[in-house]
């Protein structure tokens, strides 16, 4: 239920996510994308969506989940080149918000935000040696996503946890917190 006050640029990308089907392959029918949307100036992770497709209809319920997420709309959104990305932001934001493609790592218009989440995001699923399929996949993510905002700080926001970059005031500082919140962040 918090939404967070985010900035003018928000960045989007999908990675492949380790999830044991069968064989996981990139090119597999059984292939796991892991969605995320993130705010650039408080690097708050507004939404996630894991899917088996890379389509129009999983870019539009991404953005639809971050746009509930923010107070405010982002004047762009970055994102690789993905053709799925331009058709779900107009379906979303119409004309609120702009899609512009990163340019590359050493471009002013990159996404090295993302790029660098779901790379920590690699590291953490490489040493639990994949995930045993999509119902783990999506409670580990879930616990990830609520660790990254809540209870991490982030050097770049000066000791801040993205979520208090983002204005969300909340009473919880760990797990413990939430176990005896009764589970509520």
């Amino acid at each position: 239920g918090y939404k967070a006050q985010t900035g003018q640029i928000w960045a989007a990308d999908e990675t492949v996510l380790g999830v044991r089907l069968s064989q996981t392959k990139v090119t597999s029918p059984n292939t796991i994308w892991y969605w995320d949307v993130i705010d650039e100036d408080s690097r708050c992770l507004l939404a996630s969506h894991m899917s088996t497709t890379r389509t129009i209809r999983d870019a539009e319920a991404l953005f639809t989940q971050a746009a509930k997420r923010s107070i405010n709309a982002p004047r762009f959104i970055v994102t690789d080149k993905l053709a799925a990305y331009l058709d779900g932001i107009e379906r979303v934001f119409g004309s609120e918000s702009k899609h512009v493609q990163s340019q590359g790592m050493a471009s002013s218009t990159h996404n090295n935000v993302i790029e660098r989440f779901h790379g920590t995001i690699k590291e953490r699923t490489k040493v639990m040696r994949d995930l045993k399929g999509v119902e783990s996949a999506q409670l580990v993510m879930d616990g990830w996503g609520i660790r990254y905002n809540y209870f991490r700080p982030h050097m770049g926001l000066g000791g801040k946890t993205p979520a208090e970059a983002a204005g969300i005031s909340y009473a919880v500082k760990n797990w413990t917190d939430v176990v005896m919140a009764g589970g509520a962040v």
